[in-house]
This record gives C-alpha cells, structure tokens and sequence, in this order.
C-alpha cells in the first residue's frame, strides 16, 4: 500500500490490528504515553502489538513523506501459521507476550524514574497550595519526559498516602514536610546506590514513639514547636507504653547523629549535687519522619505493582 506524505496510517486508540512493513519512506509517531518522536524508516515494523496481542493502536502514525508499506491482516498469519508446524504459533504467541510485558516495565519505570522530579516541584508549594494539573504537568516535563497518564497515576498514588489531593484536574498540597523528606530520601538513595528497606531502624522506631508519648503526657508546653523533656520522665513513659523499652544513653544516641534531639543538664533545685538532663527537638519533625518511615516502603511496592 502506498501513503502519501501527509497521511496518517492510523490513529492511537483505533481498533487496527494489522501490521505494516516498510518497505520505502520514512514515518513518524507520537503517543500521549510517550512524548518522544518515534520514528519508522525502511525494514521497521509497525502496530506489532495490535497485530499480535489484539490490543487497540497504541500510537498515532503519520507518514513524513510519499512511503511504500506492506500491510498484514492477522487472519494472513493465521492462514500462514496454519500451513507451518505448530510451534511456530508458540513461538509467535511467546515473542508477543514479551513484548507487552516490555512495554509493561517501561510504563513502570517511567513512573519511577520521574517520581524525584515531581516531588522536587511538589516541596515548593505551601500546604493548602492549590496547583493546577496542566501547570504541574508543563513543569514536570520540563525536569523529565512523562505522560499524562503517568502522572496522573502518581499523583492518585500521593493522594492515596494522603500527601495531597488530586481531584477536579487540580492538586492541592497537604504535607510538604512529607514530601520534602520523600524527596531527601530519594535523593540519599539514588547517591548512595543502595535501598535500605525503612527509615528508621526498630530502635530509632521506638525510642522516637517514646519521645512522642512523653512530649504528649509532659506538663511542659511546646515553645515554638520545640519540646523539652527530662530523661526521667522519657524512662518512665518508655517502660509503660513501649513494651518496657530501657532507654539508654545508647539507644537515642543515632537521633542525636541524625540532629533530631539536643540535650541540656541542670542542677536541681533541691538537690545541688544532683543533675537532671533534658532533651529537647522539634516535634513536628519527629511526627513526620514517623510518617515518612510508614510511606518509604508501602511507597515503593505500589509502584513496583502498578
């Protein structure tokens, strides 16, 4: 068949199962899942999927000047596959499922790859920010090629960690301190090549829950968000709410490393030769990190399964 320079073959989402060759002439093709040119010159295949697997036209194809295609309908192979031994229809059937389980992890992988440059424009914004998609959408193509659909899917992903609202082609932030330490992590992981399974080890789990506790039940007040507590008060709570969790200078010191406590001793005001110590840090954080430690993982499987 012949297509004249102009032409489109077909559109993306038409039901045309047949496969073209091309014999002479170059074609191109876009695809609102992916936005980089694809061209199609001499030899290539086209609409492979469609013709193998069913599946509807995943691009649209135009032809960039006067070009000589060989169109095969499926009920071609399928009188041609008859004439041959069986296995060749397996072997047909195999190459086809592999390549739409391709396509499959590429779909994938996209997500992931463009999940930093998301989170590096989402961490700009205020909570309550109101971003409208197209904007959104605009911004992140210019960090990493995405499509829409992609995006969409990731952002319904955030929503569903309750990190933001994505209603009505619309996003509205919700916890950009989440997000910022989201994106931090990545970022660590991506440098340091390795994934470790959680934020926090069971330890720094537990004594910060301690923390918590404590800050929660303590008469003193938070001064600008940051907390003050005795470590006597930490032991007590630690021994009644954290399964009898001793908290020992050893255990809170990787939240010292991590700059998320200071400590300061002083006399008592009974007692001169007596010394109590206090622990002070910002408790939003810590809420936070705890959040982020129940996100980082159940984030990463979803995106793996979708």
């Amino acid at each position: 068949m012949v297509l004249n320079e102009g032409e489109i073959l077909f559109h993306e989402g038409d039901q045309n199962q047949n496969l073209y060759i091309v014999k002479d002439g170059t074609l191109h093709a876009i695809s609102s899942k992916n936005l980089n040119l694809v061209r199609y010159q001499s030899g290539d295949l086209i609409n492979e999927l469609s013709f193998l697997k069913g599946n509807r036209c995943t691009e649209t194809i135009y032809a960039d000047e006067d070009c000589d295609l060989l169109e095969i309908s499926p009920e071609t192979l399928n009188e041609t596959l008859l004439q041959e031994s069986s296995w060749i229809k397996s072997i047909v059937t195999f190459l086809a499922n592999r390549l739409e389980i391709a396509q499959n992890n590429k779909h994938k992988t996209d997500k992931i790859k463009a999940l930093p440059s998301l989170l590096y424009l989402l961490k700009s914004y205020e909570n309550d920010d109101e971003i409208s998609f197209e904007i959104l959408f605009e911004s992140v193509q210019k960090l990493f090629n995405i499509s829409r659909e992609n995006l969409e899917s990731l952002l319904h992903l955030l929503d569903e960690f309750e990190l933001l609202k994505f209603q009505n082609a619309n996003v509205r932030i919700k916890n950009k301190n989440v997000i910022k330490l989201l994106y931090q992590t990545i970022r660590f992981r991506a440098q340091q090549k390795t994934i470790p399974p959680t934020i926090l080890s069971m330890t720094e789990q537990m004594a910060i829950l301690a923390i918590i506790k404590t800050v929660q039940q303590s008469s003193h007040p938070l001064n600008n968000g940051i907390f003050t507590i005795s470590t006597n008060e930490l032991q007590k709570v630690a021994k009644k709410n954290c399964h009898g969790l001793t908290m020992t200078p050893h255990t809170i010191l990787p939240l010292f490393k991590r700059k998320l406590l200071k400590a300061t001793t002083q006399k008592s005001s009974e007692n001169q030769n007596a010394k109590t110590t206090f622990l002070h840090g910002h408790f939003e954080s810590l809420l936070d990190l705890m959040e982020l430690n129940k996100i980082y993982p159940q984030l990463d499987k979803a995106l793996v399964r979708e």
